[in-house]
């Protein structure tokens, strides 16, 4: 399920009793006016077990045709909330969460077209969501219920302090009431987000990755992504960072990955063998996969790098700048100091 390249705005479809007996599904108008250009007319939904549904994208209705299958296999009645996840490629990625507001237990299997094995959907691979539908436009209480089917996932225990991360890259401190099953963020939300950008939220879903942190992604009325305006250091709060300068071999069009310095080693081990960082400039964002050669001595900026470098328009020679804020070591903030391509 894990994607990089250009992170788009989410969007998500609350299906009626009507919509699963139809075979197509209207996308958000907002969401084929930025990005029709770039959907492919034929593609695959995505789940996390690996199930690939082929789907026709309608740019002239603005639908995606083929879903009948879909909520046939996964038994889906109507009162179910679709995720749906693009990265300004091919695929979409689909989470579904059931009328309980937790995530499904997907059906171990994949479609009919397929002759693979199901992968096995668990916490630790993929983390696990829930959603609330909230009105932050007037007054509202600080804490959220955690439904029931999700908690119940949560076999080994929910943090009593979680790092909320919102969609620009800021993090803060959630706290958890384990006795009375209770999470408190919101007021911290718009104490750093102001009342301006709440007042238009409707469904809120976290991601919880099982271990401490929690991804808040905010959806309006339309059910299209609110991306929070800043940076992860747009509040001046810097942790680690790291630079790349561009050579020829960046360029290429086949290029086989982007080498950090060794220089950043304490950060690139913080990552691990492979990971993922999201980076932010401007509105927009990006998601890009740091991994180790396979001689453990370098660190690599791999999947993601070719979208990434086309839409900041990078030239050789430039320097690329990145930073995190202290709390988060995946989310970095990116200023290109563009200089007269030389023979790097």
């Amino acid at each position: 399920m894990e994607a990089c390249g250009l992170i788009c705005e989410k969007f998500a479809k609350l299906l009626s009793p009507n919509d699963v007996s139809s075979d197509e599904m209207s996308i958000p108008p907002e969401f084929c006016f930025k990005y029709d250009d770039r959907m492919a007319l034929a593609f695959n939904l995505i789940l996390r077990t690996g199930y690939r549904l082929p789907v026709r994208f309608n740019p002239d209705k603005g639908t995606l045709d083929g879903l009948l299958p879909l909520y046939r296999d996964l038994g889906l009645n109507g009162g179910e909330l679709l995720v749906l996840e693009y990265y300004g490629r091919f695929d979409m990625n689909l989470y579904v969460i059931g009328t309980n507001s937790s995530e499904i237990d997907y059906p171990h299997m994949v479609h009919d077209l397929q002759t693979c094995k199901p992968l096995k959907v668990t916490l630790a691979n993929g983390g696990w969501r829930f959603t609330i539908s909230v009105d932050l436009s007037a007054e509202f209480d600080d804490e959220i219920d955690l439904p029931q089917e999700f908690m119940d996932v949560c076999a080994t225990g929910f943090p009593r302090w979680a790092r909320m991360i919102l969609s620009n890259g800021k993090v803060f401190i959630g706290t958890y009431d384990r006795d009375r099953r209770k999470l408190s963020c919101l007021r911290t939300m718009h104490e750093i987000l102001g009342r301006d950008n709440l007042e238009n939220i409707h469904i809120l879903v976290f991601t919880y990755d099982g271990v401490c942190a929690l991804n808040v992604t905010a959806f309006d009325k339309e059910l299209v992504e609110i991306v929070f305006p800043g940076t992860p250091t747009s509040n001046g709060e810097r942790g680690y960072g790291f630079e790349i300068t561009v050579h020829h071999s960046h360029m290429l069009k086949f290029c086989h990955g982007v080498d950090i310095s060794r220089e950043y080693k304490d950060l690139c081990n913080v990552w691990g063998r492979r990971n993922y960082i999201n980076v932010y400039s401007g509105e927009s964002a990006w998601r890009l996969q740091v991994r180790k050669r396979s001689d453990w001595k370098r660190t690599t900026i791999h999947d993601g790098w070719l979208e990434f470098r086309e839409s900041l328009g990078l030239q050789v020679g430039a320097t690329l700048v990145f930073h995190c804020a202290k709390e988060s070591c995946y989310h970095f903030s990116v200023t290109v100091i563009k200089q007269e391509p030389d023979d790097i």
